[in-house]
């Protein structure tokens, strides 16, 4: 009998399709309201006992007549596999049965006493083979945008955003802010990573997880090799009358999203420009196991596998663009739990099926962001699931209408296995998912000590409302789409009116002085504050900047809709009729002409500078502006900004100066 001949890969979407627990295991899940899908036969089972935390010393391996035991009350013929992590343990049956035979046996182990939960090892398959066909090769064409650079740039509207007609993740205001970091992981549990030009430099060392060398397609098992050899198929292999199918490189393409090399004159670009990305091979030719994927998520996240070299770069982002139609299997939810108590955060894909997320896993685990798919204009990708267990939406795309309505990414021309450097549109939650990864993973760079319920909140109340006409809304799509800008200005302190308090105004003294008081603005007096927005000006710096000198400043701007100015009355000298001063510029303004700081004499300009990204400055600069035309005068000398309705800069004033 040819065991590989009950599988069956269910191409309709190009999600995960997996069985639903038996009715007994004590799984976790969110919502599961109608009917499952149908899993896929297995040829495998899960159990983990009571009070066994680490599996690799069992003596279950050991001891035939408990094994014997098992197989009696399950009613199946079982052999010992393997441990794995989290304390259970892999049986294998003699050839694959239908999921639901495996099902009753596993409820039937349930009754023992010593046994804490057992279930299918269900089968985990892409989510979007079947949407995605190989695309025309991408041609490289000009960039049309400043930055990044990247040649294929502009036709991935998926990191912008326009109003009605490119409903992406608003990242272009957001690179402002932060391109990322490499101190941050993200590992891509898929199909593996291939060879790729604008990947290369980015990938560190990961892992090959999958234990059936069938599955693997590299004729090996586990081993330290997280590259993708291919996960093509022939007709029949996948299951009676299964179709043949080309290599996807799908993993290749969710890693692009995340992180390409990016601004290097070449190829696309990736959201992060700075993090490392780990490839997790947990996917194959047919799928993978649950079993492989649990383990997985433990190794990403830095825990302790057996079998396994220790993961030297544990991962801050877990990216799963995979998944299955059932309940959240107590082995998935247990693996997730233990990688988000590590400080991972984990992020899924919703499916593909066009049905509710709430039957899908690990879509209906707890502790993972749970992405659905909007395409061009932001209304719910048609084949995207939805419901309530989704967080968060964000572009996936529609290559139904045309290649160029759907996600950019890396890929390979390889039919079977690896070829040439290519890329491709493709479509799905798959490319969803990896557009919240590579988000998350800028506000890593930001704010590395962020649990994911801190990313999660983040996420949701900095989402951009579906536009109108949508038919997507907060009941099936999420809070809103992501929106990169908003959540990463939330962070940025330097940039947000919230550290903001009111302050009362403080006069200064009218006797004009010989020259400046207080112009380091480390003691009192001298200067007269006012904001339009009733906030302080003189005080501590703001993280990320530090004073001049002392530890005070004058800080101009900083918040949406403001004037704000100090000033103080001076005598200009007869000779030598000069102010010199400090200044220091940053924030997320990417137009010129709408934020400006300048120096007044009198009410009238004498020195102007636009409050602008090409303005910010990484260190502290010296200007000096010639008041000849007020040499001998008594005079109010003022520093003042203006700021717009959004995206406020920021102008700091240090060691104001008259001879």
């Amino acid at each position: 009998m040819n065991v590989r001949r009950f599988l069956t890969l269910a191409l309709v979407s190009v999600w995960v399709v997996a069985g639903s627990i038996a009715s007994a295991a004590p799984a976790t899940q969110r919502k599961d309201t109608a009917a499952k899908p149908q899993g896929l036969p297995t040829n495998q089972l899960i159990v983990k006992f009571k009070g066994e935390s680490d599996s690799s010393d069992s003596l279950l391996a050991q001891r035939p007549e408990d094994l014997a035991a098992l197989a009696s009350t399950a009613g199946l013929d079982l052999a010992y596999f393997r441990p794995m992590s989290g304390g259970a343990h892999v049986l294998r049956l003699p050839d694959y049965v239908p999921v639901g035979d495996v099902e009753l046996a596993a409820k039937k182990l349930m009754g023992l006493p010593n046994v804490e939960y057992a279930h299918p090892d269900y089968i985990m398959t892409l989510d979007d083979r079947a949407l995605n066909s190989k695309a025309p090769p991408i041609t490289a064409e000009k960039a049309h945008m400043l930055s990044p650079n990247d040649t294929l740039y502009s036709q991935q509207w998926h990191y912008r955003y326009t109003a009605g007609s490119a409903e992406g993740l608003n990242l272009e205001p957001a690179w402002n802010i932060t391109t990322g970091s490499n101190a941050v992981v993200v590992a891509v549990l898929d199909t593996g990573i291939v060879s790729h030009a604008d990947l290369n430099s980015r990938v560190v060392a990961g892992y090959d997880m999958i234990t059936d060398p069938f599955i693997g397609n590299d004729g090996n098992g586990r081993d330290a090799n997280g590259s993708d050899p291919g996960d093509w198929n022939t007709a029949g292999q996948c299951g009676v009358g299964s179709d043949a199918s080309d290599s996807s490189w799908h993993g290749t393409h969710v890693a692009g999203t995340i992180g390409a090399a990016t601004n290097n004159t070449s190829g696309v670009a990736g959201i992060n420009w700075a993090a490392r990305i780990q490839s997790v091979r947990v996917l194959g030719r047919c799928g993978g196991t649950t079993s492989d994927i649990a383990d997985g998520i433990r190794w990403a996240a830095g825990l302790a596998v057996a079998g396994t070299t220790a993961n030297a770069t544990p991962a801050k982002v877990l990216n799963l663009s995979l998944g299955g139609g059932g309940s959240c299997s107590a082995t998935t939810q247990s693996a997730i739990n233990a990688a988000v108590t590590a400080g991972s955060v984990v992020v899924v894909a919703a499916g593909n099926s066009n049905a509710n997320a709430a039957n899908f896993t690990p879509a209906n685990c707890t502790n993972v962001i749970t992405v659905a798919a909007t395409n061009r204009t932001g209304s719910r990708s048609y084949y995207s699931n939805y419901g309530s267990v989704v967080e968060i939406s964000a572009p996936g795309g529609e290559t139904n209408v045309s290649n160029s309505n759907g996600i950019l990414s890396t890929l390979n021309s390889g039919t079977t296995v690896p070829a040439s450097n290519s890329y491709a549109f493709y479509q799905g939650t798959s490319m969803a998912a990896p557009h919240i990864a590579g988000l998350v993973s800028l506000i890593a760079a930001m704010r590395p000590s962020y649990t994911s319920a801190q990313v999660l909140a983040l996420l949701q109340s900095t989402a951009r409302a579906f536009p109108g006409g949508s038919t997507c809304n907060t009941a099936n799509c999420g809070s809103g789409i992501a929106n990169a800008n908003a959540a990463l200005s939330a962070l940025n302190v330097t940039f947000s009116k919230k550290m903001y308090v009111p302050l009362v105004t403080r006069a200064a003294a009218v006797t004009p002085p010989a020259g400046i008081i207080n112009g380091s603005f480390d003691s009192t007096g001298g200067w007269t504050e006012s904001s339009s927005q009733g906030v302080p000006i003189i005080g501590n710096t703001p993280g990320g900047v530090t004073a001049h000198s002392g530890t005070k400043v004058a800080w101009l701007g900083g918040i949406d809709s403001d004037t704000s100015s100090i000033q103080q009355q001076v005598t200009v000298p007869a000779t030598n009729a000069t102010v010199s001063f400090w200044y220091y510029v940053n924030g997320s303004e990417g137009l010129c002409g709408f934020d400006s700081g300048t120096v007044r004499i009198n009410g009238t300009n004498v020195w102007t500078i636009q409050l602008c990204t090409s303005s910010n400055t990484a260190t502290w600069q010296k200007a000096t502006v010639n008041l000849s035309a007020y040499a001998g005068q008594s005079v109010a000398l003022q520093f003042r900004s203006v700021t717009d309705f959004s995206d406020p800069h920021n102008l700091f004033i240090d060691d104001v100066s008259i001879p």
